[in-house]
């Protein structure tokens, strides 16, 4: 009996420790998803939420690509997609890099850049939805011709996580600092006719498995901009697109 009550502890023992064993793996395994977590908000990068598409609304901005999902900046055979928010600090990296690179490109021709403004990061601000206004004021600028000029001026300006954002009047004044000076422009912002498609084109990102920010993607396939050379891996992917 003494031998089968020693016996039956040691196997009680051995479950114990197999059941530590365990707790220990899932705990680490926790912790690294966590801090994986915690580095993607620290970068400015958070998932979408993934909200089927419903039809286009009604009113949408001037230069629109022709599946009205971002603004068509360029045309050409080899079509760019570049999804950004505009609190987004590595989206405001990406801009900065991608700048020279880009206009290279266009100046050779043959390359269709659309620009797809989303609102992941809405919850980041207080009140929430800076995301959403932002990229509202920005397609009222691409009623003026002047999308890209508008977002450089608001990456320029972006605002820190977890505050107000850029005021409507400060929307309105990143315009002339775009070279707007059209009365409409204003109109537009105060009357934010573009919030419907703003949470359309959020939507068809998500459901085209876009869920961080920035996300950049030449013929449907992703480009990774996070390295050192943003500018070179873009240039490499066109010219190998081209091919």
């Amino acid at each position: 009996m003494t031998g089968t009550r020693t016996m039956d502890a040691e196997v009680r023992e051995m479950v114990h420790q197999r059941h530590r064993r365990r707790r220990t793996v899932i705990v680490s395994l926790v912790a690294v998803l966590v801090v994986a977590a915690a580095a993607l908000v620290g970068a400015g990068l958070v998932r979408a939420n993934n909200t089927a598409p419903g039809k286009a609304p009604s009113r949408v901005p001037a230069g629109l690509a022709a599946d009205k999902s971002g603004v068509a900046a360029s045309t050409g055979a080899v079509r760019v997609d570049v999804y950004l928010d505009y609190l987004c600090p590595e989206c405001r990296r990406t801009e900065r890099a991608l700048t020279a690179a880009l206009d290279g490109l266009r100046s050779h021709g043959g390359v269709g850049v659309v620009y797809h403004p989303v609102a992941f990061l809405d919850d980041r601000s207080a009140p929430a939805g800076y995301s959403t206004r932002a990229a509202s004021a920005a397609v009222c600028a691409a009623d003026a011709g002047r999308f890209e000029q508008y977002s450089t001026v608001l990456f320029s300006k972006q605002p820190a996580e977890q505050g107000p954002g850029l005021s409507e009047t400060q929307l309105i004044a990143a315009g002339r600092d775009a070279g707007i000076t059209g009365a409409s422009f204003a109109r537009c912002v105060e009357d934010a006719p573009y919030l419907p498609w703003v949470r359309y084109v959020s939507d068809i990102a998500a459901s085209r498995k876009v869920a961080l920010t920035p996300t950049v993607m030449v013929e449907g396939r992703r480009v990774d901009v996070t390295g050192s050379d943003p500018g070179g891996a873009l240039t490499r992917a066109v010219t190998e697109a081209r091919r």
